[in-house]
């Protein structure tokens, strides 16, 4: 079940992407941040009148894909995380910063930017740290069972931190790119776990085989 839940993330971005293209003329994917899809009225940003008529897709679809994230890290923790492919410890610590990345995701959808911004900027925050270090954990563990997979996760890991850290530096700001910055620290993420997902299963199947020959 955590395989499947996983696998499936992906369809976050496709969702996210389908909401904006229904957003005001002024929401750009480049300039906004994901949070003004969620905005339950419009407002003024940077000088854009910003509405997203779908906001109640968008927020649910914070909090749906949170919890599978956060349940997929714990139902896939004990087959993958911390079991036959990431190192134990190592792999335990990966799954609660997707845990927590995840339970930050459903905090964003309950408190939209534009009713309780102080909260919402409090549940968002932890987001931008884990994600990125889940990521680059999860690669730590599985250099010895998958030194491929986790060389290229660690190159994921990379970007999503560069996204963190400047979204980190812009947001609040009167300036371009933002949302560019955010979706560079949070889309590889939501992609990738899928990746790590379907390896499992092919590597599992694989064990099976050389066990059988």
């Amino acid at each position: 079940m955590g395989v499947v839940l996983w696998t499936l993330q992906p369809l976050y971005v496709l969702t996210e992407v389908l909401i904006g293209l229904h957003a005001s003329a002024d929401y750009s994917f480049a300039h906004s941040t994901v949070s003004d899809l969620g905005d339950t009225a419009c407002r003024q940003v940077r000088g854009d009148l910003l509405c997203s008529p779908w906001h109640a897709g968008m927020n649910a679809a914070f909090i749906w894909f949170g919890c599978t994230l956060a349940l997929g890290a714990i139902l896939f923790g004990g087959r993958y995380l911390g079991g036959r492919y990431v190192a134990g410890r190592v792999g335990v610590a990966a799954a609660v910063l997707w845990c927590i990345s995840g339970l930050g995701s459903v905090g964003v959808g309950l408190f939209p930017v534009n009713e309780d911004p102080s909260i919402h900027g409090f549940v968002a925050l932890p987001i931008f740290v884990a994600q990125p270090a889940a990521l680059l954990l999860t690669a730590w563990g599985m250099r010895v069972a998958t030194p491929r997979l986790a060389a290229t996760t660690a190159a994921v890991a990379l970007a999503s931190a560069v996204g963190s850290i400047g979204f980190g530096l812009l947001v609040g700001r009167d300036v371009a790119l933002v949302g560019a910055f955010e979706r560079l620290a949070l889309w590889p993420g939501y992609l990738w776990v899928s990746v790590i997902a379907i390896s499992s299963v092919i590597g599992r199947k694989e064990d099976v085989r050389l066990n059988r020959a």
